[in-house]
């Protein structure tokens, strides 16, 4: 697999967008996962994408280039981490593939 097979090209790419590349390659390799949608009465903080990984929570609030993590987001990756999960915030494919530690799964571009 190549990390460009995943995501479109560009800086200013939609958090949509972002999204999806990122589904597509958490799919690719396997990880159990869903999209989070917010709404009135949610927990505030939830990450955009939740799912396992290799037994453990995973968390992955995605921003676009320019987007700011509330501290509602924060304290949510915060306590995942905490807790034995993984949690980050990502705004690329490579933020994820760098967040799994799966680099090695990867040729170069």
């Amino acid at each position: 697999m190549k990390k460009g097979d995943f995501m479109p090209m560009g800086d200013d790419l939609s958090e949509k967008a972002i999204t999806k590349a990122i589904r597509r390659l958490l799919t690719e390799l396997g990880v159990w996962h869903w999209k989070q949608f917010q709404s009135l009465g949610s927990t505030p903080g939830v990450p955009d994408i939740i799912g396992i990984w290799q037994g453990r929570m995973l968390g992955i609030e995605v921003k676009t280039a320019r987007g700011k993590l509330s501290v509602q987001q924060q304290v949510f990756i915060d306590k995942i981490n905490a807790h034995g999960g993984i949690a980050f915030c990502a705004r690329s494919v490579e933020d994820v593939i760098e967040g799994l530690g799966v680099q090695d799964r990867f040729l170069v571009r």
